[in-house]
């Protein structure tokens, strides 16, 4: 007779592959949400995952690579929200830069506080490690990035700005927001909860583009 195979047992390997690598995640949230970062040891790990410690460094090097991969799954699981946010962040540059400005630091604020929430103390220790575009380029590999669309955003504004070079503009403004995004978590991360943040660095990267009332006007 001929053998039938199940399909669920037809990668059985991969599938509890799957599962501890689950298994160990969640348990890595589990211990920051219930026991805080101290207690967050791939011994620990492993005991609340239900796996052997073995079997844990069988995946993971060490605890940071556990977060790592946490930040990455949450990261993947936003990447199709890219082409939207693009889209419509493009499409507010056609009227607004003021409201293009506000969307983008509002998307890139909340994408941090979704990581420290997740990660809280754990994720301080790491943030510098996540560039979110280097990563969705590698997922949309001819996404534009927000140095490539904002000199354009910028150009259909331009006698309006105090700026004149639009590309080192663009890189200036993107900069700006991601390190003071960084500086802010390693010095006081709950600031970004907070909305008063974002709408100080919006106002901070709208007065750095924008030209003052009067400014660039010639004497009569």
């Amino acid at each position: 007779m001929a053998s039938h195979h199940s399909p669920l047992r037809r990668n059985p390997t991969q599938s509890r592959a799957t599962a501890t690598l689950r298994a160990i995640r969640e348990a890595a949230l589990r211990i920051l949400k219930e026991e805080g970062h101290a207690r967050l040891t791939t011994n620990r790990i492993a005991e609340v995952a239900g796996v052997s410690i073995g079997s844990l460094y069988q995946y993971y090097t060490d605890k940071h690579a556990i977060a790592a991969d946490i930040c990455n799954a949450l990261l993947t699981s936003e990447l199709d929200e890219i082409k939207r946010l693009d889209r419509q962040a493009i499409a507010l540059a056609e009227n607004s830069l003021d409201a293009t400005l506000a969307f983008f630091v509002e998307e890139q604020v909340a994408r941090h506080r979704r990581l420290y929430l997740q990660l809280q103390d754990f994720y301080l220790e790491i943030h510098w490690k996540y560039d979110f575009e280097a990563y969705s380029r590698k997922r949309y590999p001819n996404k534009p990035s927000t140095a490539e669309w904002l000199p354009s955003a910028l150009g259909r504004h331009k006698d309006a700005l105090r700026v004149n070079n639009f590309a080192l503009a663009a890189q200036m403004v993107a900069n700006a927001l991601e390190g003071t995004i960084h500086a802010t978590l390693d010095r006081n991360p709950e600031l970004i909860l907070t909305q008063d943040f974002v709408d100080e660095l919006h106002a901070m990267l709208v007065r750095y583009l924008k030209k003052m009332p009067g400014e660039g006007i010639p004497n009569d």
